[in-house]
């Protein structure tokens, strides 16, 4: 019975989704995504989610989420030795295990320690759920709740869920002081992947309300070398990702093309030339009456542009950002100058300050995002990273 009351306002809401909520599909197929306005997609679905504000339910640890806080050793014992190790931020290293859908699973690794665990592979345990696991599933193994209180350094941080969390990315607490959140497939409802996390690998990836504070605050500056080995890791990370999740999906995989990553790093370099000129000219008119900068084109872009802000950007004032967000009028002016044809590629820029198992399975909980990755008529991909920046075309 109590099972049964739990799923209850879960299937109302479901079927509330199905017929009423509306659909944002991308019907352009030159696509660029870039990120501002798709947040407001993002955060306008008016779920009433229920939940409770009693003290989250701890569950016992098991499966794969047992090995957070033990030695790296610990896991090779068991599963050998990473086919690679991509160096990351922090001090922390991803190891990088299995090659399909079946078994690919990544290591956070710092000073020896396993602080995070990214389970991708359908075979692996993540008991008490299952990669493939719908959300009815979940909610009666497990209750969701909208805060939790999480220990930083012996002070209490409170994490705040927003509906969509809940929904698509639901944070389960465990009775070792360690939790996972389950990624959800916006499409199917299921599970796509489980990331286990220590307290302080939470706050530091900052998905949550009050989390992103201490993963700028701690944030380390990043020599230019370990910055091109950790975008050389992070390319092949989101490659990876896609293509097993595509390969899920009984998709054709996308072919890593350089042309087209060459092209991404253009659009970067190109903008910091605009930027610089753009400067350069607002100096030289300051004292002039009628000078004018002369303003990127205005009339309305040939691509349909989406954006998706970094929620935990809005959150951090006064944060200084390296680099100035790309817009689609930028992107595009760079692709115009390229044989490429527009009406066969589709563009995805986002900023966000979070890394690469995030960012992709993160992707499919948003329509648009999900979309694009699982469009069926792409064969290759092109990816480039600035510090936070990461560009993906798709042909």
């Amino acid at each position: 019975m109590k099972t049964f009351l739990r799923a209850v306002p879960l299937v109302f809401l479901m079927l509330l989704a199905t017929y009423w909520l509306p659909e944002v599909i991308s019907k352009n197929p030159a696509d660029i995504i870039t990120p501002n306005e798709e947040s407001e997609v993002a955060q306008s679905e008016p779920f009433n989610y229920q939940t409770t504000d009693l003290e989250p339910e701890k569950l016992p640890v098991s499966g794969l989420g047992s090995y957070i806080g033990l030695s790296s050793d610990d896991f090779t014992d068991q599963y050998g030795q990473p086919k690679r190790k991509d160096p990351a931020i922090n001090g922390k290293e991803w190891w990088i295990f299995g090659e399909n859908e079946n078994d690919y699973v990544q290591l956070g690794v710092k000073d020896g320690i396993i602080t995070d665990l990214f389970v991708l592979g359908s075979d692996l345990n993540v008991a008490p759920f299952s990669i493939g696991m719908s959300i009815i599933e979940v909610f009666q193994l497990a209750s969701f709740y909208p805060t939790y209180s999480v220990d930083d350094q012996g002070e209490q941080v409170t994490l705040e869920l927003t509906e969509s969390d809940l929904n698509y990315r639901p944070l389960i607490a465990f009775d070792n002081h360690t939790f996972a959140i389950l990624m959800m497939d916006r499409s199917t409802n299921q599970i796509v992947g489980v990331r286990y996390l220590d307290s302080s690998s939470l706050l530091e990836l900052g998905v949550y309300d009050n989390g992103s504070a201490k993963s700028n605050e701690n944030a380390e500056e990043i020599d230019s070398e370990i910055q091109r080995e950790i975008n050389e890791g992070n390319q092949l990370q989101v490659n990876e990702i896609v293509n097993i999740l595509r390969q899920r999906y009984e998709l054709e995989p996308l072919k890593l093309n350089i042309q087209l990553s060459e092209v991404a790093e253009t659009i970067f370099v190109n903008q910091e030339v605009q930027l610089d000129s753009e400067e350069n000219q607002s100096s030289e008119s300051i004292d002039s009456s009628e000078g004018s900068i002369d303003e990127p084109n205005n009339q309305s872009s040939s691509v349909e542009t989406f954006i998706l802000e970094d929620e935990s950007e809005s959150l951090d004032e006064g944060i200084d950002q390296e680099f100035q967000t790309l817009t689609s009028d930028q992107i595009e002016l760079t692709l115009q100058d390229t044989d490429l044809e527009l009406d066969k590629i589709r563009v995805l820029y986002s900023n966000q300050k979070k890394d690469m198992n995030w960012l992709v399975t993160n992707w499919f909980t948003l329509e648009i995002e999900r979309n694009f990755l699982m469009d069926a008529d792409m064969t290759e991909i092109g990816i480039a990273y600035r510090a936070n920046d990461v560009l993906l075309i798709l042909h």
